[in-house]
């Protein structure tokens, strides 16, 4: 009875002294950010889609505002008339002076930690030791990995973007045109505004 009974005893020892290990390893895996609140750091909202570098509260410190509607250009008396043609109901635009423009609440609620990436797998958890996501979000449809900018920094760099704020026919244009710049000698593109010249220097000599 005891032979049957030691091994059994010792199995269970062993299973709970690997859980109680398990536990605190668990705890030390780095947790994802990515569709987490961010903002932008500035008062008035941006007038397009926007990334912003550094954001000091996303783990890669890249918030990004990636929602492409352009606000009304007719004149405007109040926030319903610049939110009449949304299909979607969402109050994205307000009315300032006449003119509608993009409403700072809805911005805030669309931005989102970002990070660079490579493939949509990048933007998706991948079990233990991958945890990518935020745990709680905006976004209810998920992550990709597309280009939304083609001038600043992040000029044609894949990011991980909510699916809610992306047209795949915006996404495939962009796509085109960073592939048709030219690139640098470590195969970056060079961007429109990197390919301006710079203006003279202004002539110091008095003459």
């Amino acid at each position: 009875m005891q032979v049957t009974r030691t091994p059994a005893l010792l199995r269970t020892v062993a299973n709970a002294l690997g859980a109680l290990l398990l536990v605190p390893l668990l705890a030390a895996c780095p947790k994802g950010d990515v569709g987490a609140p961010c903002n932008h750091g500035d008062v008035d909202p941006p007038a397009d889609k926007v990334v912003t570098f550094p954001a000091l509260s996303c783990n890669d410190l890249l918030c990004v505002y990636a929602d492409e509607k352009d606000p009304p250009t007719a004149p405007c008396t109040n926030n319903e008339m610049c939110n009449a043609a949304n299909d979607d109901g969402k109050a994205r635009f307000q009315c300032v002076e006449s003119k509608c423009v993009l409403a700072s609440t809805y911005v805030l609620e669309r931005s989102m930690c970002s990070k660079t990436c490579s493939s949509d797998t990048d933007c998706q958890d991948g079990g233990i030791g991958k945890q990518v996501l935020a745990q709680e979000s905006n976004c209810a449809a998920g992550f990709s990995c597309v280009q939304i900018q083609k001038l600043g920094e992040f000029c044609c760099q894949k990011l991980c973007v909510c699916n809610d704020d992306l047209s795949q026919g915006t996404v495939d244009m962009l796509a085109t045109e960073c592939a048709a710049l030219p690139t640098d000698q470590n195969g970056k593109p060079i961007c429109e505004d990197e390919m301006t010249p710079a203006p003279p220097p202004a002539d110091t000599t008095g003459a």
